[in-house]
């Protein structure tokens, strides 16, 4: 699926299929389907609604002045339109970014949205409408600005959302499996790392706490309230861990410890960055924490 869209007449019988807007700041850009066009039905948040109609006009007042053709190998099929008129994607338009374009997915369904973050898990976890986080998160699409840790992207990427209207469906969620990520999964540590556990305390675990405990291996409940926490390592990779609300700020950091066997011998601590706040509680949850649909960064001590 590309991310990169313009401009584009289709026929009528084409039209009928599903019209496709884009809306974008200066680093994003959203696909926003016509619900007037295929596919309709069904209802979807008020927010949801302000954004179509602001694309509605948005593509009303370029086709008025004219647009370029061009062609498009998105999934929703359509003319492309901008809303906030600061980045319109296509073939031939080169970013300002440095690198490729990513594309996420983001899916509107009858009680909530979900969001691709990148990561490979699907399409996320259900944001259900009624939640105001949810709320604000929309508010920020709709002002054509890109939520960097819901989206998994860097401030100098740019981002082509893709936005899906299933609102007439009921979100299903996926089969419950063991809780991964990047490196090696919890509970079954490569033979270096278990060899070091073994001889060497870990140094970034609070006083008390035994190395044993790193390889503690738990499962994400689909059935109950999740969240993604998007953690920026030490040596800048990036990984997304997938949690319950109820699993803590512990669960968190033997995440990390599993992601690279030398976290198990050097000293780190992890903290938010807006504000700037160190998690030193291990007991602390998720969801006390604040740091659902956060990023969190490692730093050596």
């Amino acid at each position: 699926m590309s991310g990169r869209f313009s401009a584009q007449d289709e026929d009528d019988e084409r039209d009928q299929e599903g019209e496709t807007w884009f809306a974008g700041g200066e680093r994003s850009g959203v696909a926003v389907q016509n619900p007037n066009r295929g596919g309709g039905g069904g209802r979807v948040d008020d927010l949801v609604q302000g954004l179509l109609k602001k694309a509605e006009r948005e593509g009303a007042a370029r086709n008025a002045g004219g647009s370029s053709q061009g062609t498009s190998s998105s999934a929703f099929g359509g003319g492309g339109h901008t809303l906030g008129g600061g980045f319109v994607g296509g073939p031939s338009a080169g970013g300002s970014g440095s690198g490729p374009t990513v594309v996420r997915r983001m899916i509107f369904w009858r009680q909530g949205f979900t969001v691709d973050d990148g990561s490979g898990e699907g399409d996320g976890e259900l944001r259900r409408y009624d939640d105001p986080a949810n709320a604000a998160i929309l508010k920020l699409i709709d002002a054509g600005q890109a939520p960097l840790s819901i989206l998994n992207v860097r401030p100098d990427e740019e981002v082509d959302v893709q936005v899906e209207k299933r609102n007439d469906e009921d979100w299903v969620p996926p089969p419950v499996k063991p809780f991964s990520g990047t490196g090696n999964r919890l509970g079954a540590p490569t033979p270096a790392s278990a060899a070091t556990s073994s001889t060497t305390p870990n140094a970034s675990l609070p006083a008390g706490r035994s190395a044993e405990s790193i390889n503690t291996r738990f499962a994400v409940d689909q059935t109950l309230p999740m969240t993604s926490v998007q953690v920026r390592l030490a040596d800048g990779t990036r990984i997304v861990c997938r949690m319950n609300l109820t699993h803590t700020v512990g669960d968190l950091r033997n995440f990390i410890n599993a992601s690279r066997p030398e976290n198990l011998t050097r000293a780190y601590t992890i903290g938010t960055t807006f504000p700037n706040r160190t998690l030193e509680d291990d007991s602390q949850t998720v969801e006390a924490a604040g740091v659902g649909g956060a990023v969190v960064v490692q730093r050596w001590v």
